[in-house]
């Protein structure tokens, strides 16, 4: 039977920062492990044989704007984060994996900064 693996991005990498923690920015590692995760539930079956159809790895991509801190009133440019720098290497990882497909979502447009009621500094 044909099986199709779906992985949520964002929670993959966080589970896998917290196992691997050493290893949280490392793009080419994540993207192999993320491959190897997939293919180790295909094996778990024993009643029938999988064979795989292809991963989706749904995630969304960095966000690039640039915004004012409402404390510290200073600009931070998010396409130069390391988080930023990060997803675009794995992306590129993932893109290059057979029978892998990435499935790109969407940042809303008008993105701002969010302070919980009541914190002022």
């Amino acid at each position: 039977m044909k099986t199709a693996i779906l992985i949520d991005g964002a929670y993959f990498i966080k589970r896998f920062r917290k196992l691997y923690p050493d290893k949280a920015h490392d793009a080419k590692r994540v993207a192999e492990q993320a491959f190897r995760f997939a293919l180790l539930h295909l094996r778990e079956s024993n009643k029938e044989k999988h064979e795989l159809y292809r991963i989706f790895f749904y995630d969304c991509p960095p966000l690039e704007k640039k915004l004012h801190n409402p404390i510290s009133k200073k600009c931070v440019d998010f396409s130069k984060s390391d988080e930023a720098i990060f997803r675009h290497a794995l992306h590129h990882e993932l893109r290059r994996k057979r029978k892998m497909a990435l499935r790109l979502g969407r940042i809303a447009p008008d993105v701002t900064w969010g302070l919980k009621v009541g914190i002022t500094e």
